[in-house]
């Protein structure tokens, strides 16, 4: 993708690396899921330990020390070395993940989700720094976009690798496999990439920097503490909690549902799930070049666009949590469950990339990486107390009722994201403001 003033060679070079390793850290995020029940017969666990165990209670380690621990990470995004930091978020994900592998007990296992959960959660905030200083507002959902189709891939492949391989040669070799490239890859950015300079897309800024000035903006406690006053900040958060607990169940448990409860086979049920993550991801990538369109006409079109979305979504997910079981069909039809979940997956993920862009254009360069960590926090906050949530639900009113009500956790988001069509664009007025104020300092 080439801006306006230019993509040079080198910068390219830096994005897709870094879509690549994030593409291989969130790979490992839905390993577990496709053989939740092999796992639970490995671990001598009934079919409610199964659940909670490893449904509830790994998820939840897993993205809420994760999140608070990337709170540290992200305001070390604006202080320090963005490319060091990166290259140690990688690593601190990956050999967990590689050693899940070779776990031989539950607690072992336990333990090293949780510190896998903290590379994939520290990653997010620097990606989205370093990307907020490669492109300008104008292209910053399109090139969401593309992040986000390297994490959905990332995603789609790991679960898929463990649906298909998981059955035939057990479910620890996938951890194996998906660790690996990133060793390579982070060595290859260790050698090739460089810092950018922060605050040289802001339009406000860039002639500056191009002339050799150099933008000292950094992040201090008062900076820290503004960022909650700015209102379409405070909205991202409260959406961001129950807009994550609906995928609790496409991450965890969907794939074990039809399975055991909808009759079809492990390879179909992981289809379903697959075709669900395809759609996101397709979604997810799409919506963030129709954002990014929609933006460049009217910005408050942006958040727009996120609410309806996410609203209209809850429709195809009832259709398919609540399909007609198929238990007692020898080879039942998948058709109608995967054009639901296509349909769902494609709505509800429009939201992602657009979300980040709008973040990214209401804060100044030095506290996206604060703010991407807390963004990060709200995120870990809905998947890890969502399943938890799903799990107690579950023992109350059984899993079909548990998925109907969590699917419900999207109105409330698709509510808040409309509110902010009135508070976007004068946050990101404010912001222009306020970078032209920086830019009078730095002449």
């Amino acid at each position: 993708m080439k801006q306006k003033n230019g993509f040079a060679k080198k910068e390219l070079f830096a994005v897709i690396l870094i879509a690549l390793m994030n593409l291989f850290l969130f790979a490992d995020q839905n390993l577990m899921a496709p053989n939740l029940t092999q796992i639970a017969h490995d671990f001598g666990f009934n079919d409610v330990q199964r659940d909670v165990m490893l449904g509830g209670r790994i998820s939840f380690v897993f993205w809420i020390l994760g999140g608070l621990i990337t709170l540290a990470i992200g305001y070390l995004t604006d202080k320090i070395s963005r490319r060091n930091l990166f290259l140690f978020v990688i690593i601190i994900g990956e050999i967990p993940c590689l050693l899940t592998g070779f776990a031989q007990n539950y607690d072992q296992l336990f333990w090293l989700r949780a510190l896998t959960g903290i590379g994939i959660g520290g990653a997010l905030p620097l990606t989205f720094s370093i990307i907020g200083d490669y492109f300008s507002h104008e292209n910053r959902a399109a090139a969401s976009a593309w992040i986000g189709l390297a994490q959905g891939l990332g995603i789609a492949i790991g679960q898929l690798m463990a649906g298909f391989i998981g059955p035939v040669y057990g479910w620890r070799l996938p951890f194996i496999v998906v660790a690996i490239p990133n060793f390579i890859l982070a060595l290859i950015f260790l050698l090739l990439v460089k810092e950018p300079q922060r605050g040289k897309t802001e339009e406000s800024l860039k002639e500056l920097i191009e002339e050799g000035k150099v933008y000292t903006g950094k992040v201090n406690w008062h900076e820290y503490k503004s960022l909650f006053k700015i209102k379409t900040n405070i909205l991202v958060f409260l959406q961001g909690i129950p807009g994550t607990v609906p995928w609790g169940v496409f991450f965890i448990f969907l794939n074990d549902f039809y399975s055991q409860d909808k009759g079809y086979s492990i390879q179909i049920a992981t289809l379903i799930v697959m075709t669900v993550g395809a759609a996101a991801i397709l979604g997810g990538f799409i919506g963030g070049f129709i954002g990014n369109w929609l933006y460049n006409i009217k910005p408050k079109y942006l958040p727009m666009l996120c609410g309806i979305s996410t609203l209209i979504g809850i429709i195809p997910m009832a259709l398919l949590l609540n399909y007609t079981p198929q238990v007692i069909i020898p080879e039942p039809d998948p058709t109608l469950p995967l054009i639901y979940g296509f349909i769902t997956g494609f709505m509800v993920t429009i939201t992602g990339p657009n979300v980040r862009a709008i973040l990214l254009n209401v804060n100044t360069p030095e506290t996206r990486g604060s703010i991407f960590s807390l963004f990060n926090l709200t995120d870990d906050l809905g998947k890890g107390f969502g399943p938890v949530v799903i799990s107690a639900l579950i023992v109350m009113f059984g899993r079909l009722m548990a998925f109907n009500i969590a699917n419900l956790f999207w109105l409330l988001c698709g509510l808040l994201l409309l509110v902010m069509v009135k508070t976007f664009p004068e946050d990101e007025a404010r912001l222009n403001a306020i970078l032209k104020e920086k830019a009078e300092k730095m002449k």
